[in-house]
């Protein structure tokens, strides 16, 4: 007779089996190595996305466990951070964010489908990207004070380009309008990439996208980038000016960075937050990061939530003051 211990045994072994057989992350106390998801919320190949896929491989050789991207791209990122959302504690789940799923998602949606504060908790910044005002060369402003006499000259050369409708690009173009008192027109993208074709070509007078996208464009000579929305020069572009500098302040620094999911287990959140901010000790790994075109700028959970709140805070206001319609 089949002992009760033999059976329970089997049992257990069968569990086991068909939790594999099922794609569903064991708990760590039953696991030699954990199985971490990785949310991302753009295509594979996307700027996003790569840079996830750095961390995700350094993130699996601190913690010995299998790390496995998914993407989820679409509505901006909205359709990965529901995801987070409904994440089970079997799944290990965090997500490779930019800040466009927390800052401006939940205010240009009436129903976002999460609540940033509710649904998912900050772990780090990896690094940051910043915003630039360009004109194809052919324009005639050479610098961003001709563009703002182009503009007042001329209302139709206020049209700017944008990676989205309700995008931050859009609200750093309204903001600068109102603060030099010109007229703004945004035109909205699919995406950075088809805004900076046009931008090239000369179908859009102007673009407000990722300078990161510039680059190779302003090296060719084909693209002239007059200004930037962020708290310091970008080490690519040193001559270019922030408008910062020119007076018009703004949290307009851009970042890429990593939440989790409320249902993930408290010691495995610590395990991947020890192991982030250790990255930011191997100097190879940043040079990886930086090799993206973006700027590494580690900031712990707690600065990371109050860049959140600040950057909320006032981008709510141009919201508002915008007299945008939230979908």
């Amino acid at each position: 007779m089949t002992s009760i211990r033999t059976l329970l045994s089997r049992a257990c072994g069968l569990g086991l089996a068909a939790a594999v057989l099922a794609g569903t992350a064991l708990p760590l106390a039953a696991q030699d190595k954990p199985v971490i998801r990785v949310l991302v919320g753009f295509p594979p190949g996307a700027g996003t996305d790569t840079l996830a896929r750095i961390y995700a491989e350094a993130l699996g050789e601190r913690l010995n466990a299998t790390v496995v991207v998914d993407n989820k791209p679409g509505a901006g990122g909205q359709i990965a951070a529901q995801a987070l959302k409904q994440a089970t504690p079997e799944s290990n789940s965090i997500m490779f964010v930019v800040d466009h799923q927390v800052v401006m998602v939940p205010l240009i949606n009436k129903t976002p489908g999460f609540d940033v504060k509710k649904d998912m908790l900050p772990v780090a910044r990896i690094v940051n990207f910043y915003t630039c005002l360009a004109v194809p060369s052919a324009s005639p402003a050479k610098s961003f004070q001709e563009y703002l006499e182009l503009v007042r000259r001329s209302p139709d050369q206020g049209g700017f380009g944008i990676p989205a409708p309700g995008s931050q690009a859009q609200f750093v173009g309204y903001v600068m309008g109102q603060h030099y008192k010109v007229t703004m027109t945004p035109v909205a993208y699919r995406g950075a990439a088809p805004a900076i074709t046009d931008l090239v070509g000369g179908q859009v007078p102007a673009a407000i996208v990722p300078c990161d996208g510039l680059i190779e464009y302003r090296k060719a000579g084909k693209v002239r980038v007059l200004a930037m929305a962020a708290a310091k020069r970008y080490g690519a572009m040193p001559d270019v000016p922030t408008f910062a500098e020119m007076g018009l302040q703004m949290p307009a620094d851009a970042f890429l960075g990593v939440y989790a999911s409320t249902t993930l287990r408290p010691e495995l959140r610590q395990r991947i937050t020890d192991a982030t901010r250790g990255m930011f000790d191997d100097p190879k790994l940043v040079a990886r990061f930086a090799s993206t075109n973006m700027e590494p700028a580690y900031a712990g959970p707690e600065e990371l939530a109050r860049f959140v709140d600040t950057a909320t805070a006032f981008w709510s206001e141009q919201v508002r003051k915008s007299n945008f319609q939230a979908q």
